[in-house]
């Protein structure tokens, strides 16, 4: 029988920001809670609503993974559409619970064959992880290849963030070395690499918010393969941080494409809006 392939990923990936032609290309909110407020439906609702009640509160918000019951209600949805096989890529396991959540799915629908990956990433990167696995599918590639050739991506990108106020990521415990870092009482602006097994880790003190931005897209420099490969920057509705960034990218890198996203709320609950990221993506294999 011949495969009919869908991919799913999550809302951490941004991925209702992007315009794309893959109908076999699916969404999962994961829920986001502020106030007595739940934030769901992005891909109709974006994320403006959200950062708007941020910017009027004290209070932090927070997340919770698909539960299994929704997961499973969403491989069971894909399956009606007639689809044979489903990739599941969800948001780094060590960031979140999602990727639990699809294993116990998995265990649980019939008629479908699923593979849960750990994409060890998260934001855009992992947005352009789920289309190149739609692009692969559209290009006729089976179940099992467009598996291992994901496989092949992960340790191809880099992600950089500075946050100006570390309140959010350390009352949310996704800073894996929080405890070490006394940022906030002594005014210094840490640099948070997403490394390659999926944590944030703080990996530089510097003392003001535009250095560090600085710091970020010198690190970044690391990484890039010279024509290969897109830089993206990540923002919030931080306009001017964004347009300070930018001009720093394309003076570092002015030979390669730059893409612009703005952090999904599923993100933004636990960095806040006073943050930018800074990352490279080279899923250039065909």
């Amino acid at each position: 029988m011949k495969q009919r392939i869908a991919v799913l990923t999550d809302s951490s990936s941004s991925i209702y920001n992007v315009k794309h032609q893959f109908d076999h290309l699916f969404l999962i909110d994961i829920p986001v809670f502020l106030e007595d407020e739940v934030f769901t439906n992005f891909l109709h609702f974006k994320d403006e609503e959200f950062y708007e009640k941020l910017k009027n509160t004290d209070a932090i918000p927070k997340t919770s993974q698909p539960s299994v019951g929704e997961t499973l209600q969403k491989f069971e949805y894909i399956k009606s559409l007639g689809y044979t096989h489903l990739i599941y890529l969800p948001i780094s396991k060590e960031l979140s619970g999602t990727y639990q959540s699809g294993l116990l799915a998995k265990d649980m629908v019939e008629g479908i064959e699923v593979a849960v990956v750990d994409t060890l990433t998260t934001a855009s990167v992992l947005g352009s992880m789920a289309l190149k696995a739609a692009h692969w599918i559209s290009q006729g590639y089976d179940f099992d290849t467009v598996l291992a050739k994901l496989e092949r991506l992960k340790g191809r990108a880099r992600l950089y963030l500075v946050v100006n106020d570390l309140t959010y990521l350390v009352k949310n415990g996704r800073l894996s070395n929080a405890k070490s870092f006394v940022a906030n009482l002594l005014k210094i602006k840490p640099v948070i690499e997403l490394l390659d097994e999926g944590r944030l880790v703080a990996i530089e003190n510097v003392r003001t918010y535009k250095k560090a931005i600085q710091r970020a897209v010198e690190r970044l420099k690391d990484a890039v393969e010279e024509g290969k490969g897109v830089i993206q920057i990540y923002y919030t509705n931080n306009v001017k941080d964004l347009r300070y960034t930018e001009k720093l990218v394309t003076e570092a890198f002015p030979d390669h494409q730059v893409e612009v996203y703005t952090l999904p709320a599923t993100i933004v609950a636990h960095i806040g809006t006073e943050a930018i990221a800074v990352g490279y993506v080279n899923h250039d294999e065909d």
